[in-house]
């Protein structure tokens, strides 16, 4: 069975009948498959143990159903340095707000007391 046929199928399933998408899953993956869904909910099958490609591919799901690639050529996979330091600083931030809230709300629950 070809693989875009494969993928169609399980999105239909998943719209529609999750039991028979459970179970179809389950049968795919002992078959030697790998199944992949993005946020949107369509698939992606691919053969487990299949060829490793040098380059990075990712799929991006067009809201058509259609399927654009993009390669990238950063092979470690990894953002620049620039964009992980300013996400590690955005995660420090919003730890730093959820300690804030936590010591808040106890505070106030003793003083309540």
């Amino acid at each position: 069975m070809n693989l875009d046929s494969l993928s169609g199928e399980l999105d239909r399933l998943y719209q529609f009948e999750i039991s028979e998408y459970i179970s179809r899953c389950e049968e795919l993956k002992k078959s030697g498959y790998k199944i992949y869904r993005n946020s949107t909910g369509q698939h992606k099958v691919v053969r487990a143990g299949g060829q490793v490609r040098n380059e990075q591919e990712q799929y991006v799901y067009e809201g058509n159903g259609r399927r654009a690639r993009h390669t990238s050529n950063n092979r470690s996979g990894k953002p620049n340095i620039f964009v992980r330091a300013k996400n590690r600083i955005v995660r420090g931030v919003e730890t730093t707000r959820q300690v804030a809230k936590l010591f808040k709300l106890i505070y106030n629950s003793q003083k309540n007391r």
